[in-house]
């Protein structure tokens, strides 16, 4: 085992992660490189392909002990709803943290056992708010999909007042063109009661879903 100088810890798997992970975090992971990993860990590039052939592997590494920080609701005794929403506050509060983990979960052909854990949840709360289960499938990898769509959009600013008071300005300036839009307020900038609105209408809408189909089905 590739040992660095007296006053650098041991390398290990953990702390290549560990040290990858701050890297990600504070560069993005496109900047990642072995030589900067080697230079940060204070080791030579050959200690570190010992553990990971390449940056492949250690992307993916990283990637798993982000995951393995996701919180998953294990109280059953709560009604599905207040389940789910702490799912997604769970969900949005590891993607702030490690903006990258967005980039991978959930990457078609290559699961996770943590992913399957997150999944499991998932599809539990949505089998308790009484979805049919051939719908099931589909209906959560859209919440998914719907949920990072939204963190994605929060990271990149989409939902900064300043964006829609362009559109807002713009409108203004054809008077009686587009009425509503010339009527609407900005909205403030409190990011958490955005996100709670976001999760309600994924509620609301699993509930609207779940009534049309409970309409349909035989009697």
């Amino acid at each position: 085992m590739a040992r660095p100088p007296a006053d650098q810890p041991l390398l290990t798997p953990d702390r290549i992660i560990m040290v990858a992970l701050r890297l990600i975090d504070r560069d993005g992971a496109a900047a990642l490189s072995t030589r900067k990993l080697a230079a940060e860990l204070g080791v030579s590039n050959k200690a570190v392909y010992h553990y990971y052939a390449n940056k492949e592997d250690l992307l993916r590494a990283v990637y798993l002990s982000i995951l393995d920080q996701l919180e998953l609701p294990a109280g059953r005794d709560l009604p599905w709803p207040e389940q789910l929403r702490r799912f997604a506050r769970s969900f949005r509060e590891l993607a702030r943290r490690h903006p990258s983990f967005l980039v991978d979960f959930l990457q078609p052909g290559c699961p996770a056992l943590q992913e399957l854990g997150a999944l499991d949840v998932l599809y539990r709360l949505i089998r308790e708010a009484g979805l049919p289960d051939p719908l099931m499938l589909h209906t959560g990898q859209l919440l998914l999909n719907f949920m990072i769509g939204y963190l994605r959009g929060e990271q990149s600013g989409e939902f900064n007042p300043e964006v829609y008071g362009a559109s807002l300005d713009l409108a203004a300036r054809h008077p009686g063109q587009f009425p509503t839009l010339e009527a609407l307020p900005l909205p403030d900038s409190d990011t958490d009661a955005l996100f709670s609105l976001a999760v309600n209408l994924l509620i609301g809408g699993l509930e609207a879903t779940v009534a049309a189909a409970r309409a349909q089905a035989p009697a």
